[in-house]
């Protein structure tokens, strides 16, 4: 079979685990609800942004760049968010198709055949490819990241081009990528002899062009967002506990991560530290063989130091995401070892063997993970419920509450905004619908809708003059603030 046949079976394995049950398994919550808002402030309200959502560090936002790709797939969809469930599709599809082609150069065949197979069919890697946020293409860019490094490494200076692309996105992706700018440098001072200061004008220019939107917003908001990320940075070192409690905490959830790619048992039936170990000793041991260059030790060890030492200093609050830079790292170690083997005698039948299995299990755990219903079509079909019994009460207005836990209230506003309907908040005493979830928070329930339920209001409650006199102010759904959302 040619290589190429492999890449095309890669994309259609990467169509079922990224397209299969697309509607069924979107889950769509506040993240979603929040691009839909921040694409009807652009569309609808005409207001060009050079911002998108609020991160989690205070005063740092993402760029706006997700939100403008968004807007196509909005408008084919007639608005419907739905329709953002393209991009991510499209990103995964990227993404198989950028691994073959990178691990391919860099290490010839088969190593791309292995790798493009091995992302396609990962559950851990499709499912964070299937949420559509603004961290989805993290892995594309690490893909190309890690092949423009490593040809930098070998001393290419026209990496430095894609370097600079690469690096202007961080913003519209996520911040963290930005700790490995260090190993560009290290890259350029081991191979200095053979730079001269021309060589960085183009890229240098390209990375300034590239970040016009972020410069101008920070000119505009007297550089808010540069000083709310050295107030950040100030605060590194001041977490409470021990430093090697705090290098064990980054370890824990990069081990995780990592042992994800390959073997998402839930719960883990190997210590969670046994696959990145693996990993690492595979590294050394293609090293100390000479299959690989020289520089990739270093290459691995300054790249994994670098988050390592960060998050162990600095006192956000960790999460697996944060982490998803190291990812392309675990793939290349077991990419690297498989096509080490596949070169020996048997190894053809080995290899192949590994990866049946491994394509089975996991398309067999995707196939059979069970849908939480309480996405995207059981959210809208709520809204459309309220709507109609709205109409058929001829409610102007109507108010909605939660019964769940903080956090799972949010992710409607923008399908009430489709719906056309005027929303207040029960104080205003217009009439209240109730969100349920999960359905045991409520003695009844007077409809259901999959995970979601949904509790009527006491029409005789309301008169003909209340309403109206409730419904007589503003529109809150449009008007009260919502988090992460800035103007």
């Amino acid at each position: 079979m040619k290589f190429s046949a492999l890449l095309i079976i890669a994309l259609l394995l990467g169509m079922v685990t990224r397209g299969y049950q697309l509607r069924e398994r979107f889950m769509y919550g506040h993240d979603n609800d929040l691009a839909s808002w921040i694409v009807k402030d652009i569309v609808v309200d005409r207001h060009p942004r050079l911002i998108g959502q609020l991160t989690s560090s205070p005063g740092i936002f993402i760029g706006p760049l997700f939100y403008y790709i968004l807007i196509p797939f909005y408008l084919a969809a007639g608005m419907d968010p739905v329709g953002s469930l393209g991009f991510s599709l499209i990103v995964g599809l990227a993404a198989i198709t950028s691994i073959y082609w990178v691990f391919n150069r860099l290490y010839s065949r088969p190593a791309g055949s292995l790798a493009s197979l091995i992302y396609a069919v990962s559950f851990s890697i499709s499912s964070g490819e299937r949420e559509v946020v603004p961290t989805t293409p993290v892995f594309l860019w690490s893909v190309w990241f890690f092949y423009a490094l490593n040809r930098l490494f070998s001393g290419h200076k026209s990496s430095l081009l894609i370097l600079a692309v690469l690096f202007s996105l961080v913003w519209h992706l996520h911040l963290a990528l930005v700790l490995l700018i260090p190993l560009v440098f290290v890259a350029v001072w081991l191979n200095r002899s053979l730079y001269r200061p021309r060589d960085f004008l183009v890229p240098l220019a390209v990375f300034i062009s590239l970040s016009v939107p972020l410069l101008i917003f920070e000119l505009r908001h007297n550089f808010q967002q540069t000083t709310a990320l050295l107030t950040s940075l100030a605060s590194i070192g001041t977490k409470s506990g021990s430093l090697w409690q705090k290098i064990s905490h980054v370890i824990l959830y990069a081990s995780r991560n990592s042992t994800g790619l390959f073997v998402p048992f839930r719960p883990p039936i190997l210590p969670v530290y046994i696959i990145p170990a693996l990993c690492l000793l595979v590294m050394v041991f293609l090293s100390l063989k000479k299959t690989l260059p020289r520089y990739t030790l270093l290459l691995y060890a300054l790249w994994i130091i670098l988050f390592l030492l960060f998050f162990a200093a600095h006192p956000i609050n960790l999460s697996e995401y944060y982490l998803n830079g190291l990812n392309i790292l675990w793939l290349a170690a077991a990419v690297l070892f498989l096509t080490y083997i596949y070169r020996r005698p048997a190894g053809r039948i080995l290899v192949t063997a590994a990866l049946a299995g491994f394509v089975a299990y996991h398309l067999g755990l995707f196939l059979t993970s069970p849908i939480n219903r309480s996405g995207y079509l059981e959210r809208t079909a709520v809204v459309n419920a309220i709507s109609a019994d709205a109409r058929a009460h001829d409610y102007p207005c109507v108010s909605v509450s939660y019964m769940t836990n903080p956090g799972y209230e949010l992710g409607y506003r923008y399908l009430f905004w489709r719906a056309r309907l005027h929303v207040n908040q029960p104080k205003s005493q217009s009439p209240v619908y109730t969100v349920v979830f999960p359905h045991t928070r409520a003695d009844r329930l007077d409809w259901t809708f999959g995970a979601l339920g949904l509790i009527l209001p006491d029409y005789a409650k309301y008169s003909p003059d209340s309403i109206r006199q409730s419904c007589s102010g503003a529109n809150a759904n449009l008007t009260d603030p919502m988090f992460g959302f800035t103007k």
